[in-house]
């Protein structure tokens, strides 16, 4: 119950600042819709909220119940290997979304040519994308797709069932983002390939951490990408405004 009740908590907050995200991105016509619809944009907030927090309450009861059987419940222990691991696949993970980004997807999508930091935007990525998120695919979803695997294969310890379970859920973890991305820049097969590939490369290194060392770590990786990325490589690639 500690678990879920902690999930809970960090959905509310995840969700307050992903709600707040969306009613500063409306525009003067989505604006009147929303207010037409429920009252006030504010609305939007308290919705964000709630469904971040139950689907995250969910994904740890069905993660607690699955990863002992799966042998991915591995306990928190400060490790640098861990440490280390986290950290290089962050950097890498940091670069195989920025470089791609400035080299290729910039001026195909017709991207802003300097890059604006948003103290909002970061504690968005580093709270629901880098916590949320990794309860969401890798403890939830990886983790039953791991034992749902071993259970057709009758063994939950061979290599292959959880390299399989990372792909998928790195490929949903991907498909996932699509929905903002072509609302952002519309239905395209550059918008497409955009978005799978530079989240599903990543949700690889993020579902290996959590298999080889854990969910903290998995988290750690997934937060050390935003940090790098949002801190460092684009406003370097991007220069700063």
């Amino acid at each position: 119950m500690k678990k879920v009740f902690a999930a809970l908590v960090l959905g509310l907050a995840a969700g307050a600042v992903l709600g707040l995200q969306q009613t500063m991105t409306l525009t003067p016509d989505q604006e009147a819709m929303i207010v037409a619809q429920l009252g006030s944009k504010q609305v939007l907030v308290l919705l964000a909220m709630l469904q971040t927090a139950a689907w995250a309450s969910v994904a740890t009861l069905a993660g607690a119940w699955a990863s002992p059987k799966v042998n991915l419940n591995k306990p928190f222990v400060v490790s640098r290997r861990s440490i280390a691991a986290a950290a290089g696949i962050g950097l890498l993970s940091a670069g195989l979304i920025a470089i791609p980004e400035k080299l290729i997807f910039a001026e195909a999508l017709g991207l802003p040519d300097r890059f604006e930091f948003s103290w909002l935007y970061f504690l968005g990525s580093v709270l629901y994308g880098g916590v949320i998120e990794e309860i969401l695919l890798r403890f939830g979803l990886m983790t039953v797709i791991v034992w749902l695997l071993g259970r057709l294969m009758k063994s939950a310890d061979r290599s292959g069932v959880y390299i399989a379970g990372i792909i998928i859920a790195a490929f949903v973890f991907a498909a996932g983002h699509l929905p903002a991305a072509v609302q952002l820049f519309g239905f395209s097969a550059v918008t497409v390939t955009r978005t799978m590939l530079l989240n599903f490369l990543p949700g690889i290194g993020f579902g290996y951490l959590y298999w080889k060392h854990g969910l903290a770590y998995a988290m750690l990786g997934h937060i050390s990408t935003h940090v790098i990325n949002q801190l460092i490589l684009l406003p370097v690639l991007f220069n700063v405004m």
